[in-house]
């Protein structure tokens, strides 16, 4: 009952399978594990939990909370699908040839119950965000998203409306805080300020 299928797993569709995946257990490729793991979340909603071995530093980033050093865009963006916590460390010396880096344990288990719509267009928007925040992380949110809601003034207002202190920094927010103020800024569309 075993089906290998021999593909880039960035390209990999619900259609290539026998029937839709509930878990995920690799160790994945260290260079594309974070946009791996995006790929299989956003196309695959069947799985329900993920344990994946990936370079040390991303499996700190991955697991990361708010307002920490290692904390950015793969922290928040994994959260959008679920839970995240790191579950070990494994060290170089259980390879063979050694490599040069360590390797983290990161497990997300999916929401059971999604706290906001999970569709590709919301998705995408609330990704946008996201990305706009951490593009100048020494930047106030207010300054950040003048351009996205057409002055600093709008997005103060914007943030505010979602309970968002203008003066805070990308890298303060929880995904849900970014989820409120895509709904507070009346719009679901990437790019535009609504």
């Amino acid at each position: 009952r075993l089906t290998v299928l021999n593909r880039d797993v960035l390209s990999v569709l619900p259609a290539d399978l026998a029937g839709p995946p509930t878990a995920v257990v690799a160790n994945l490729p260290y260079n594309i594990a974070v946009p791996a793991l995006l790929h299989l979340l956003a196309e695959f909603p069947s799985i329900r939990t993920v344990t994946v071995m990936v370079q040390a530093e991303v499996a700190e980033r991955l697991a990361a909370e708010p307002g920490g050093k290692d904390y950015g865009v793969p922290s928040v963006k994994v959260r959008f699908f679920g839970e995240v916590r790191r579950c070990g460390t494994v060290p170089p010396t259980v390879f063979w040839p050694v490599p040069r880096v360590d390797s983290g344990l990161v497990r997300i288990d999916r929401y059971e119950t999604a706290p906001w719509p999970t569709d590709a267009g919301f998705r995408r928007a609330v990704f946008d965000l996201i990305d706009i925040a951490f593009g100048q992380r020494r930047k106030t949110l207010r300054n950040v998203f003048a351009d996205r809601f057409g002055s600093g003034d709008e997005a103060a207002i914007r943030l505010r409306a979602a309970g968002i202190d203008p003066a805070r920094r990308g890298e303060t927010l929880s995904i849900a805080d970014f989820v409120r103020l895509l709904r507070c800024s009346g719009t679901g569309q990437p790019g535009r300020a609504g």
